[in-house]
């Protein structure tokens, strides 16, 4: 059960952050419903966690997981968009 929560939890995550507008993963980002979809599944989730380990437990344990999912693809896209690849030049005022 712990692991199909964190697995939900995540896809509400990564359902969130590719609805966004400033997501640098696809073209465009997805529509509204997408991110009504992350809210659901994220708080779901979360009621899930409480239900499983206890109020106080269950919602710092879907904090911690809501953190997780928010911060680790948004660290990996922006290092894989963004990161060095040899031969790229820098932008405007950047060396060569």
């Amino acid at each position: 059960m712990p692991f199909l929560l964190f697995a939900v939890q995540l896809a509400g995550c990564f359902l969130l952050y590719l609805s966004d507008r400033q997501q640098r993963l696809l073209r465009r980002a997805l529509p509204p419903a997408a991110r009504l979809a992350g809210w659901v599944l994220v708080a779901g989730a979360a009621a899930g966690w409480a239900w499983l380990l206890g109020t106080g437990v269950g919602l710092f344990t879907a904090m911690w997981v809501f953190a997780l999912g928010a911060l680790v693809p948004t660290l990996i896209v922006g290092h894989w968009v963004d990161g060095y690849r040899p031969g790229r030049r820098q932008g405007a005022g950047g060396r060569s």
